[in-house]
């Protein structure tokens, strides 16, 4: 099992923040993508080599629109998928870090699961158990710290 970061990480999450207020979102994808790189051990799909995750974090300065999963992109070419997870201030500022941290780990993986749902559309096949079962380690790690 990969247990080094920057060597083989399936999933990347990155964050576009929309301003300057202190946000737990960007500070607790951190240690979920950690989470990730250590217990997801491929794509499982043979078309793409990694799942591409954004959270867009409206701020003062920014704003990215409604809240939810968007812009759903299979780059087969490039050999990635990308989806935008899109969070308003009034859903994140509220939040305490127990609350951000489960909302994280669940709309990544739904996002996830949106992606092997295109990634089937377009008769690429992914095995659905294995990379269930290791998100699911990865996020009850993630969890649980």
């Amino acid at each position: 099992m990969n247990t080094s970061l920057g060597a083989n990480n399936f999933i990347s999450i990155g964050a576009q923040m929309g301003g300057p207020e202190p946000c737990l979102v960007g500070e607790l994808k951190v240690p979920l993508y950690h989470a990730f790189a250590k217990h997801v051990t491929s794509t499982h799909c043979a078309a793409i080599d990694e799942y591409a995750i954004i959270l867009r974090v409206d701020g003062s300065l920014d704003k990215f629109g409604a809240e939810g999963i968007t812009r759903l992109r299979f780059e087969k070419a490039r050999r990635y998928i990308k989806v935008e997870i899109q969070i308003p201030e009034a859903v994140w500022q509220p939040m305490t870090k127990s609350q951000t941290k489960e909302y994280l780990a669940d709309q990544v993986q739904s996002a996830i699961a949106i992606c092997v749902q295109r990634l089937n559309k377009e008769r690429s096949v992914v095995a659905e158990e294995r990379l269930r079962e290791q998100v699911e380690a990865a996020i009850g790690e993630y969890l649980a710290a």
